[in-house]
């Protein structure tokens, strides 16, 4: 019997220390999935702005002067640049975030299913902190009461010597 509340408790031990893994590694992919998101994020209006100073807004604008003003030309060009960077600012998370959460986890694919399969990994970790906790209390309890017994049986077995 005590080798299998010890087996149990092995199990226990085990799948606790699995959820605590679980909780770790989601914990990591969603570090991992700001970090490289923001990364990329900056990364991308950095070339946009290189892309504003460089050929593309030179030509351009050359081939706007042939129709309008300079200024107006130039200012037709920054306006554009400007809404790229906004609609990349706006879309970072289906852009640059959700891809890769679902490269480091291909079950999930968004931060929403991350949060939820977070709450549920932490929730395992709770239940079988719960139930080694239990197995321990119920292995305490039984050695107590072994070891009551015993004691028991020994003060009957030495105060029977002593009467006689």
């Amino acid at each position: 019997m005590d080798h299998d509340v010890i087996g149990q408790i092995k199990r226990e031990v085990s799948l606790y220390g699995q959820s605590l893994g679980e909780v770790g590694r989601l914990r990591l992919i969603r570090l991992i999935s700001r970090v490289l998101g923001l990364f990329l994020l900056m990364f991308i209006v950095l070339l946009l702005v290189f892309a504003l100073l460089s050929f593309g807004a030179v030509a351009i604008i050359d081939a706007l002067t042939n129709h309008m003003p300079l200024w107006a030309a130039a200012l037709i060009l920054g306006v554009l640049y400007l809404l790229l960077i906004a609609v990349v600012i706006a879309c970072r998370k289906p852009l640059f975030v959700h891809p890769f959460i679902k490269l480091m986890d291909s079950e999930i694919s968004t931060e929403e299913e991350l949060a939820l399969k977070m709450i549920e990994a932490k929730h395992n970790v709770e239940l079988q902190s719960i139930e080694l906790n239990n197995q321990v209390a119920g292995a305490t309890q039984s050695l107590n009461l072994i070891l009551s017994i015993v004691g028991r049986i020994w003060r009957f077995i030495f105060s029977k010597k002593r009467k006689g």
